[in-house]
């Protein structure tokens, strides 16, 4: 299991050279998330609904792109651990930074320390902090307790692989997919719909993030696909198009509109649709021309390196930008408002993780 590693002269590890389409991914993804979360949308507009369907991919590409490193860059028990535990440290740190925010802005903090604890230790809310956005980061934290498991498994057989990924998609991706249509069906027959969700009862991975144990294990076959070459450029824009039309018809049957309405799809990372969305992007990335774009290149190696610090930041910049600024311009409410608005929270979150990662102790929050 522990693999070996490529070193210097004097010893150090030698870290493989950054995959800038996986960094470019990452970056993209930051913005649908930010963009996802800000929802400084036209209620009445088509095309609003279109980008908050394609924010539904977001998520399940950065589960791609950890698994496509996790099982492609050699191994360690003790890097690994570690990255766990300041995984872990980190999301406390930030925690109590978004206590401090939301108190200084007006948020009543709770005086008992058996709520403090269980806010800052045990992945416990209280009321009037967003913090709901870091589930997230739970589920990175219980994958990653499970990706040596899912390691082993790469490495000795590829069956058992097959086997796992098969019975999560099963019981996650096509028994939502197999729901819907059921009740679509009952809905157009006039008759009463069979309710497929009882399958997953005897899902034998039914804890609560099943689903991204999916996604990370695909990204490691989306990796190996991509270092072949074998599939060309339009393939994965014609799945990403494809994954996002799904969505948006989704969306319809589930709320009966095309447009945005302040809608949100119901399960929206689980649709065999947002598979085939995310994978299209992560393909498709692959073949952007970094060597000839200062830009793209740009892009991806100082926004793709700093996604999980913008993923912090991004909610508690919203919760003050929000009344103080945006509010102001709530009349152009639409989706190029709302991407502006996040491009410019991305942009302040990229300088506040550049400064913060040359601080001592503050840059393990980063």
């Amino acid at each position: 299991m522990e693999a070996s590693v490529s070193k210097d002269p004097t010893g150090n590890i030698l870290k493989p050279p950054r995959d800038l389409s996986l960094d470019f991914l990452k970056g993209v993804s930051i913005i649908l998330v930010v963009f996802f979360h800000n929802l400084q949308l036209n209620p009445d507009s088509i095309l609003d609904n279109i980008f908050m369907m394609w924010g539904n991919v977001a998520v399940p590409a950065f589960f791609l792109v950890s698994g496509a490193l996790f099982f492609t860059r050699p191994f360690s028990w003790k890097h690994h651990i570690q990255h766990i535990l300041r995984f872990y440290l980190a999301l406390t740190g930030w925690k109590t930074v978004y206590l401090v925010i939301y108190h200084l802005g007006g948020v009543p903090v709770p005086v008992s320390k058996r709520e403090l604890l269980t806010y800052l230790l045990l992945f416990g809310d209280i009321n009037g902090i967003a913090t709901g956005h870091l589930w997230f980061i739970v589920a990175m934290l219980t994958v990653l307790l499970a990706a040596p498991i899912l390691r082993i498994c790469m490495e000795q057989d590829r069956k058992l692989t097959i086997y796992l990924m098969a019975t999560c998609f099963f019981f996650n991706q096509l028994l939502t997919d197999a729901n819907l249509i059921s009740t679509s069906l009952a809905r157009l027959l006039g008759k009463g719909a069979w309710d497929l969700s009882v399958f997953g009862e005897i899902n034998p991975f039914s804890f609560r993030y099943s689903n991204y144990m999916f996604y990370y294990m695909l990204g490691a076959f989306l990796q190996k696909k991509k270092n072949e070459k074998t599939i060309s450029p339009k393939t994965g824009v014609f799945m990403t198009a494809a994954g996002i039309s799904g969505l948006v018809l989704i969306k319809y049957l589930q709320s009966g509109t095309f447009r945005w309405q302040s809608t949100h799809l119901v399960s929206g990372y689980y649709w065999i649709s947002t598979v085939l969305a995310a994978s299209g992007m992560f393909l498709s990335a692959a073949h952007i021309p970094f060597h000839s774009s200062r830009l793209l290149k740009g892009f991806s190696k100082i926004v793709g390196t700093s996604t999980l610090g913008i993923f912090y930041l991004h909610m508690p910049l919203i919760f003050v930008l929000t009344p103080r600024l945006f509010i102001r311009i709530a009349a152009y409410n639409g989706w190029v408002v709302n991407l502006l608005e996040s491009l410019f929270m991305v942009a302040i979150s990229c300088m506040i993780v550049w400064t913060g990662r040359k601080l001592p102790v503050i840059r393990y929050l980063f």
